[in-house]
């Protein structure tokens, strides 16, 4: 009997997971998450991003466990491992999240379809997040949005439905991070990965924290507790985005109908909120739509026009805070030891960085 492989990606949860309930509803189904060695060796990810992945796979694994299913890690580039898989104990399906990540993931997902198409394997996959794939005009994109947020959460499996199929070799254990070159510091004051920590996060900020949201997410100094410091929860979809869409307008309308003057601020600060989660997805779809935009100008009129000034010996010393400007070396300092600055304070450096 065939079964199916649900391909976990950046939906690390069980909460609202369209492939996973589906594959379900189909019958044996083995839950999959694959440690890409080329894919870690990339430019764009560090230690800190591996130790938030560690700890969320394993929320991940207790979340399946509860489900009655079982997470299986493997170690290799993804057509490798369904290689040796589909060798092993055939498969007919895959189900996934569509993931708009870096142009590596974009060549890697055109392998897996040319693979799957080979072999007479369904991939199949469920949008999130609000990103439209094969869009053909942006005109309709924020109604498409809209519809998608709208749309019901789908239940968490109960531990009945998911008839989990053991796997033909043994699960992996996570490889040392310093095999793929990730050597870097992992700053000690990160936030955490992982449902639980992420639903704690969102939770405070919901109830208090949102308050202080409008006009005090630009300071640094403001910004560490203002800011819903949800982004690494929804990157790695520890959070759905449309879970988090409808918490937010829920709680809003709560605070709304209860008439309490002292909470307008609360209201506005959650409104203001649920704009910048429509914002997460625009600028995604930027990228979905245009994926030329990782390595080149969006206006091919800036190419070459600072190419040829760049300094080694400047930017390491932003890199390593040296640079004599009091904000720029705090929010470097501050960048090393917690992992997060906000955005007016990213946009700062990376003027700084290409004006060096």
């Amino acid at each position: 009997m065939s079964y199916t492989i649900v391909w976990f990606k950046r939906d690390l949860r069980v909460h609202d997971h369209a492939p996973l309930v589906n594959a379900a509803q189909r019958g044996s189904i083995l839950c999959l998450y694959v440690i890409e060695p080329s894919l870690w060796q990339q430019p764009d990810y560090a230690l800190q991003h591996y130790r938030f992945l560690q700890e969320s796979l394993e929320d991940l694994s207790a979340q399946l466990r509860r489900c009655g299913a079982e997470l299986q890690v493997a170690v290799g580039e993804v057509i490798e491992v369904l290689a040796r898989l589909h060798a092993a104990a055939p498969f007919d399906r895959v189900h996934s999240h569509e993931e708009t990540g870096n142009g590596h993931t974009f060549a890697r997902d055109r392998d897996v379809a040319r693979w799957c198409g080979q072999r007479g394997v369904t991939w199949q996959e469920w949008a999130q997040h609000g990103v439209v794939r094969r869009l053909a005009t942006r005109n309709v994109w924020s109604a498409r949005w809209q519809a998608h947020m709208d749309a019901p959460c789908l239940p968490a499996p109960d531990a009945d439905s998911l008839a989990s199929r053991g796997l033909p070799w043994p699960s992996a254990p996570l490889p040392d991070p310093g095999q793929f070159g990730l050597t870097s510091t992992d700053p000690p004051h990160r936030q955490r990965g992982g449902r639980g920590a992420g639903r704690q996060v969102f939770l405070e900020f919901l109830k208090t924290r949102s308050k202080d949201y409008r006009g005090g997410i630009s300071s640094p100094i403001t910004a560490p507790t203002a800011c819903c410091r949800l982004s690494p929860y929804l990157a790695l979809g520890c959070l759905g985005m449309r879970e988090v869409v409808q918490a937010t307008e829920r709680r809003r309308q709560r605070l709304e109908s209860q008439g309490n003057p002292d909470s307008l601020w609360q209201q506005r600060g959650l409104t203001a909120f649920k704009s910048r989660l429509h914002w997460h997805c625009h600028f995604i779809q930027k990228l979905e739509s245009e994926p030329a935009l990782e390595h080149q100008n969006l206006h091919r009129g800036y190419d070459g026009l600072r190419e040829t000034e760049w300094n080694d010996a400047h930017f390491a010393a932003l890199v390593n805070g040296r640079t004599g400007w009091p904000m720029v070396d705090a929010c470097v300092a501050m960048l090393r030891e917690t992992g997060w600055i906000n955005f007016r304070m990213r946009a700062m450096l990376v003027s700084v960085a290409g004006n060096r």
